[in-house]
């Protein structure tokens, strides 16, 4: 029989509870196939007593009644290679392991493995440095997640899950506590990507939130690193409450994520062509300790996308970007898209709304820039003629000055390119942010639920961003048409009032 054939079909229990024990399961996962349960109608735990090997395909199915437990002292399941694996309405707990993915370990090659409808508990992968997975481990294989909880998992690098190469999609999951461990290398509260499978992998996440993670270096609920030509899209999502830091790092507390040309190996083509995209999410309450209290991104020369998002609220402790951080010869675009209420902390804390670095480039479109604070210089943008702005308002951010009196340099650090349309508020002490730049109120209300996916300012009675844009998107952050009233111009800013 071929390898990845399907065998016979298993059931664990007779319709007790008592039926439902290690050695049924053990009996039923035998020859692969189907496996279900019958162990009454009540919740049923199942302690198991050795890691169940998957050495053909199989499809457990726990209809949301049963727990699968390690017992804090034993991995859940190891999938041999070229093996479909599929959990479905299955509860995985208390696995542990001194290597990596304690409930799911992944790691044979070409395995397809699915993830449906369970929940991920208090899973722990032991291993230090290079190693992790707290819940499930993929290397050069698939893994799609559907619908399904991450709490309370660890390990050293990827909380919850560890990718190595292989292709990801997350549709409908909730990461809550997960938490990156190693000193050193902490990367990933919740996820950890080391490329997509191949040079043309991906990476996706939808519909999924991501909150209180924690990592000790790099991305504390979501670290990406990836290849090629591998795309990262994530798309209508919440990362709220994730934190990243505690030594010398503490980067990305959001998200992480860095495009890189691999050198040999499994790679064919050697340059960097990767992408991110981020649209209809929100990143809101993290905090870094060093840079990126929102998200810290790189080396995407082919181009990073964010639109429609809300950053808010957000803190990098002890340096640059309290929202955004674009450095190292990436290139960001940010559309439809509001940056608010951010804070870098640092003693020289710059670009607290947005940093972009010297060698990096940022063009800007339609965003609201606002409410943010810098302790030294640049609450809005940390930028100059490597960013463009069009039809942005940059209003109301503060740059405390390391407590001295000079007052300048509040919403922008220098001027910046002018792609048409902007407006500045209040009056500047130094040099406009971008040349012919309005000085005008905004008269932004506070951020909230205005419609749409993700919070925004709306814009009062009399704001002088009404009607002042031109070349604006189709539509605005809300997905409302523009311009409104239709024949008009188009508003400043995110947000497309009706007068």
């Amino acid at each position: 029989m071929p390898p990845n054939a399907a065998y016979a079909a298993g059931v664990v229990g007779n319709g007790s509870a008592g039926s439902c024990t290690d050695a049924a399961l053990n009996k039923a996962l035998s020859g692969g196939g189907a496996v279900n349960f019958r162990c009454g109608s009540a919740a049923k735990t199942i302690l198991i007593g050795s890691e169940k090997t998957i050495s053909a395909n199989t499809i457990i199915d726990g209809g949301n009644l049963v727990t699968i437990s390690g017992g804090n002292s034993k991995r859940l399941f190891n999938v041999k290679p070229g093996i479909r694996f599929a959990v479905n309405n299955l509860t995985l707990a208390n696995g542990r392991t001194p290597g990596q993915g304690a409930a799911i370990n992944s790691s044979g090659y070409l395995d397809i493995l699915t993830v449906t409808h369970c929940n991920f508990i208090n899973n722990i992968a032991t291993q230090l440095g290079e190693a992790g997975g707290g819940a499930i481990y993929s290397a050069i294989g698939t893994l799609a997640v559907d619908k399904s909880t991450f709490t309370g998992n660890k390990a050293s690098i990827g909380g919850a899950i560890r990718i190595l190469n292989s292709n990801l999609t997350v549709t409908a999951s909730t990461f809550t506590g997960n938490k990156a461990v190693d000193s050193r290398l902490g990367n990933g509260g919740a996820i950890y990507v080391d490329g997509a499978k191949g040079d043309n992998g991906q990476i996706i996440i939808r519909d999924s939130a991501f909150k209180s993670n924690s990592a000790t270096a790099y991305g504390g609920a979501f670290f990406n690193n990836v290849y090629n030509n591998n795309t990262t899209a994530i798309t209508n999502s919440l990362f709220l409450a994730n934190s990243v830091g505690g030594g010398s790092n503490g980067q990305g507390a959001a998200i992480w994520s860095n495009g890189d040309p691999a050198k040999g190996g499994h790679w064919l083509t050697n340059t960097n062509n990767t992408t991110l995209t981020i649209v209809n999410t929100t990143l809101a309450g993290n905090t870094a300790s060093q840079q990126g209290g929102g998200i810290w991104i790189a080396r995407h020369p082919k181009g990073t996308i964010i639109s429609r998002s809300t950053i808010s609220g957000n803190t990098a402790v002890n340096s640059m970007g309290g929202g955004i951080v674009q450095g190292d010869n990436g290139k960001l675009t940010l559309l439809n898209s509001t940056i608010s209420n951010n804070i870098g902390k640092g003693t020289y804390s710059m670009g607290a709304g947005i940093y972009v670095g010297r060698n990096a480039k940022a063009t800007i479109i339609n965003a609201t820039i606002a409410n943010n604070t810098a302790n030294w210089q640049a609450g809005g943008i940390f930028g100059g003629s490597n960013v463009s702005l069009k039809n942005t308002i940059l209003a109301n951010n503060v740059a405390k000055n390391g407590g001295n009196t000079w007052n300048i340099k509040h919403n922008c650090f220098e001027p910046m390119a002018n792609g048409g349309n902007n407006l500045q508020f209040p009056m500047p002490t130094d040099k406009d942010c971008t040349p012919g730049i309005l000085i005008a109120d905004p008269k932004l209300d506070l951020l909230k639920n205005n419609g749409g996916l993700t919070q925004t300012r709306t814009l009062l009675s009399g704001s002088a961003a009404s009607q002042k844009g031109s070349g604006c998107p189709a539509t605005d952050q809300r997905g409302a048409t523009r311009p409104k009233p239709v024949g008009t111009y188009c508003d400043i800013g995110a947000f497309e009032a009706a007068f």
